[in-house]
């Protein structure tokens, strides 16, 4: 009997700076480049997660270096899942309304978090801090 199918899981800690934004964009960019899904598909989650760890570093984090954000991207056969952990309060994500001016230059990254991930999920880590889960199914969302 051979060893139980377990989904691979790449976890990366990143001080709360926003230069190391593009560090889960590369790895899920490398990991796609490895799965049969269209381009798109990793790109979307791609800009999607760099949202979320925007939203960790500066509201959960406050930009302090000494706090780390946390992910753990997890390959299914059909899915990516992305989980964001990060030392913030969190909020009342049921009760959040987007902004009217949805021109202005901050303040869409949910907006932009929804339209680009399959599903979207906040919610107490097991450790209590504040936890993001992405999930992308790994064929054209249209």
């Amino acid at each position: 009997m051979g060893a139980p199918n377990v989904n691979p899981r790449i976890e990366l800690k990143l001080p709360s700076q926003m230069a190391f934004l593009g560090i889960p964009d590369a790895v899920l960019l490398e990991v796609g480049s490895d799965l049969d899904c269209p381009r798109q598909v990793i790109e979307e989650l791609g800009t999607a997660v760099i949202e979320a760890c925007t939203n960790a570093m500066e509201h959960g984090n406050g930009l302090d270096p000494q706090k780390m954000v946390e992910l753990s991207i997890e390959v299914g056969e059909s899915h990516i899942q992305v989980d964001v952990i990060d030392h913030g309060q969190g909020f009342d994500y049921a009760s959040w309304q987007p902004a009217e001016d949805l021109l202005r230059e901050r303040g869409r990254g949910i907006l932009i978090m929804r339209e680009f991930a399959d599903s979207l999920v906040y919610e107490r880590a097991t450790d209590g801090r504040f936890l993001v889960r992405l999930i992308k199914h790994l064929t054209n969302s249209d």
